[in-house]
């Protein structure tokens, strides 16, 4: 629906910027549903990543004969350092759980032997 509106009133710049704010909007309930504090903090570096970069870098930087994509760029590799980060201290959380849950098990385990 972004991109038909996008491209549909000429504006397909916007079109990453606009994404990385609904990507960035969808977390907040996630982060209550789930019960994941650091949904909202990946929530609002999206957000602030999409508006902050709008508001303060050119749409297109050329460089030689090259016109590059500034919004798309920024953009693009700051919500992908954003998301990684996210998805490596969840996989860290989640495996510390699971640590804490196997020895939860042995400990039983043993109680229940002696």
């Amino acid at each position: 629906m972004a991109a038909f509106i996008c491209v549909s009133t000429n504006h397909l710049n916007l079109f990453v910027p606009v994404m990385a704010l609904i990507v960035g909007a969808h977390f907040f309930p996630l982060a209550s549903l789930f019960q994941v504090p650091i949904y909202y903090i990946t929530g609002t570096l999206l957000c602030l990543l999409a508006t902050i970069t709008m508001l303060t870098f050119p749409v297109k930087i050329i460089i030689k004969d090259h016109q590059i994509m500034a919004w798309w760029v920024s953009v693009g590799f700051g919500s992908a350092l954003i998301l990684w980060g996210t998805g490596v201290i969840v996989c860290l959380k989640g495996f510390r759980l699971l640590s804490i849950a196997q020895h939860g098990d042995e400990n039983s385990k043993i109680s229940t032997r002696l």
